[in-house]
């Protein structure tokens, strides 16, 4: 907001004023506390606070004027009324920053699992087609040209206009963007339109805030408002959340489903699955298409057939698409190996909720000739509700260690009971607070053959613990403890299991 001066009767389109014509405003503001003499106060209801309850505090700030829901009729300055303020905030940040989102080609992807690696594997597709694409999501932002850690899934709308101007400016055409139910709940990206966006799955999670299923998958579906006109939402058929998401998406919303079910629109079979790559084939809008993916399981079969299907819907050559595709190799905490040469697989997965474990375990089970070890926790401050559901999908390990995510606040031993309800026998299963400790145990346990899951935390290197933040990658972690072990058992090692030579999976 660097001096320009906004109309919001143009800015706004259809909203009605009090005590004035319109309000030509240089600043606006949602916090109460950052009030300068002139700006406007936008207020946003919240989950905690709502916005309404501090415009008096704004007034005597020096505020000119309040964005709002409702005519206020105890105050004395200059008033826009609005359906929805959150909208409004969106659009005016868009507009302070020239409407960045109007000059780039914006695909966003929702859903409980497979956001990020579906973005990744759309950026590549987009940068194998010559187009240089910006990204924002759980792993980081990108510009185009630089990269910064993320924050937030999907930054707020203030942050979002302030990123996609900065793409802008590096030279960006597209952005590719994950979406999240907290970002689509709370309008952060109503200042922007869509011209592809895709549903991957809704399962449980986010709980804790949505509060039901219902309000979830509400949540999850309003990314159709977001569509361009015309253009059609991708929605993972196969998935039963979405299927119930279909009935809360507009009739006017063309959809085109997605899945390798025999119903989907847009279907993908895999035809030779190997130990480190699969080969896939698609069926597109327009033509078919073969691809051979590294990315493993079948959930990594689908992310692949939703960013073809929205890099499609881009204008995207199909040529273009395939060797985007097969350009990612691996995606930062998502299925990611940590290798030294040790004989048995060990791998780091972001896996978080109880589809998510489950798939994951799944597939690495069927690369595995020996055990399955998966070492996994629950975060605190988070939906209470899947921390025994997250015990029965990591049931398709042969052993389990349960031990701490991101305890936050709450006791992680609690958290660890509560997740123990979950498991029919639950004295056999290996606990322990201490992460560290567990990953080395799980290193230790492991002999030729078996395979090493970590799941929670994926990419993230930090582990809040009560009021601390404690530098903790469990990639790093893991490659240490199977260092160590080296020293020790060096019988653990083995010469080609990492080479990337393809071996067919064990029966």
């Amino acid at each position: 907001m660097d001096g320009m001066r906004l109309s919001l009767r143009e800015s706004l389109g259809a909203v009605s004023f009090v005590d004035c014509g319109d309000l030509v405003v240089s600043r606006c503001v949602c916090d109460s506390r950052e009030i300068q003499p002139g700006d406007l106060f936008v207020a946003l209801r919240g989950p905690q606070h709502d916005g309404h309850h501090f415009l008096h505090h704004a007034i005597r700030a020096g505020a000119a004027g309040v964005l709002v829901e409702q005519p206020q009729s105890r105050i004395r300055i200059p008033q826009c009324v609005v359906r929805n303020t959150r909208i409004a905030w969106a659009q005016l940040c868009m507009a302070f920053e020239r409407r960045p989102s109007q000059k780039l080609v914006a695909a966003g992807v929702t859903g409980t699992n497979g956001k990020t690696t579906t973005t990744w594997l759309l950026r590549s597709i987009l940068q194998h087609a010559g187009f240089q694409s910006g990204l924002l999501g759980t792993i980081e932002y990108h510009d185009g040209r630089e990269s910064w850690e993320a924050g937030l899934t999907t930054p707020d709308a203030f942050d979002l206009a302030r990123m996609m101007s900065r793409m802008v400016h590096a030279g960006s055409s597209h952005c590719v963007m994950e979406i999240s139910s907290h970002a689509l709940d709370q309008y952060r990206c109503h200042g922007v339109k869509l011209q592809t966006g895709a549903i991957t799955n809704i399962t449980q999670d986010h709980f804790d805030y949505h509060g039901t299923a219902g309000a979830y998958r509400t949540a999850k579906a309003r990314i159709a408002e977001l569509i361009e006109d015309s253009r059609p939402l991708l929605v993972g058929i196969d998935d039963p959340g979405c299927r119930l998401a279909l009935e809360e998406i507009p009739a006017s919303q063309s959809i085109v489903t997605f899945g390798m079910s025999d119903d989907a629109v847009l279907r993908a079979t895999v035809r030779e699955r190997m130990l480190d790559e699969t080969t896939v084939r698609v069926r597109l809008m327009g033509e078919e298409i073969q691809f051979t993916t590294r990315l493993s399981g079948d959930h990594n079969v689908l992310n692949c057939l939703a960013a073809a299907g929205m890099a499609e819907q881009l204008g995207i050559d199909p040529a273009a698409i395939a060797g985007g595709l097969e350009a990612v190799q691996s995606v930062p905490g998502r299925m990611e190996r940590v290798d030294i040469g040790q004989g048995f697989r060990l791998i780091v997965d972001y896996a978080h909720t109880p589809d998510g474990l489950s798939h994951c375990l799944r597939s690495v089970k069927s690369m595995t000739a020996g055990r399955l070890i998966c070492v996994f926790g629950a975060g605190g401050d988070r939906d209470r509700s899947k921390r025994p559901e997250m015990a029965r999908a990591s049931q398709i390990a042969d052993i389990v260690i349960v031990t701490s995510d991101n305890p936050r606040s709450e006791d992680p031993q609690r958290i660890i009971s509560d997740i123990l309800a979950g498991f029919e026998n639950p004295d056999q299963v290996f606990r322990t607070t201490d992460r560290f400790a567990a990953i080395r145990r799980a290193v230790t346990m492991a002999e030729p053959g078996d395979s090493v899951v970590i799941a929670g935390r994926g990419h993230e290197s930090i582990q809040q613990v009560g009021q601390r933040q404690i530098s903790f990658d469990d990639r790093k972690v893991a490659r240490r403890a199977l260092l160590d072990l080296s020293t020790s058992k060096p019988n653990v090692l083995r010469q080609n299991l990492s080479a990337g030579v393809a071996q067919p999976i064990p029966a």
